[in-house]
């Protein structure tokens, strides 16, 4: 840490972090060691409150010269690379949406509605990239309304363990189509059923995607208007 300042009149603290001089940096592509090139203009993330007071880091985040991948910025510790926030603090906000909705969460910590939005898809992104790539053999879709139902989610679920799968805007066929292509060729290969009601933009993508489709179709009761 390199120096701190207590700004009473707004209620935040400002931690500047520094590095110490070291010999080689890893590149963010490869893991290969690096020459520090130079530094980024400095950047500020969001940590976790300290008492009353919202933190924020300052740091000129190091970029590293790469043989096979040019200049690049090292991964910081504290961070995603697309994050505004640290990674303590999107684990705190990722604890509340599990018991509140992203509107409440974001009040909460003093968020908009997009800022908690992107931590959940940031979160979501680490789950599916952490998912090995294990068959689902019965899944459903389905859409969900937000907004006082002027606008749709279109849904995944994993029927057997329970878990949603994917989520797209919309409840077109191309809200569907994302899906496929996050499945291997046998994990579409070894899908079994695939529960829906009569949405045909989803029959539609069902159909164009999964091996022989109308075995797997299966039709369950009307949950709503769709229009």
């Amino acid at each position: 840490m390199d120096a701190g300042e207590l700004k009473l009149e707004v209620g935040e603290i400002h931690v500047r972090l520094a590095h110490h001089d070291r010999i080689d940096w890893p590149c963010p592509e490869c893991g290969a060691a690096c020459k520090l090139y130079d530094h980024q203009p400095e950047r500020q993330w969001r940590h976790l409150d300290t008492c009353q007071y919202q933190t924020i880091l300052h740091a000129e985040p190091p970029r590293s010269e790469c043989r096979n991948h040019g200049v690049r910025v090292v991964n910081v510790s504290w961070a995603e690379p697309a994050s505004r926030f640290t990674a303590r603090f999107e684990w705190l906000a990722i604890e509340w949406l599990k018991a509140a909705s992203q509107k409440a969460v974001a009040a909460l910590l003093q968020l908009s509605w997009d800022e908690i939005h992107g931590i959940m898809q940031r979160a979501v992104q680490r789950g599916l990239e952490r998912r090995q790539a294990e068959l689902v053999s019965q899944m459903g879709v389905d859409e969900k309304a937000f907004r006082k139902g002027h606008s749709y989610l279109t849904l995944v679920n994993d029927l057997r363990r329970e878990r949603v799968l994917y989520g797209a805007e919309d409840r077109k066929q191309s809200s569907l189509d994302g899906f496929w292509e996050t499945l291997t060729v046998e994990q579409i290969s070894g899908i079994e059923a695939v529960a829906r009601d009569m949405w045909d933009p989803y029959i539609a993508s069902v159909r164009e995607h999964v091996p022989e489709p109308d075995g797997k179709i299966v039709f369950t009761s009307f949950t709503g208007p769709h229009e």
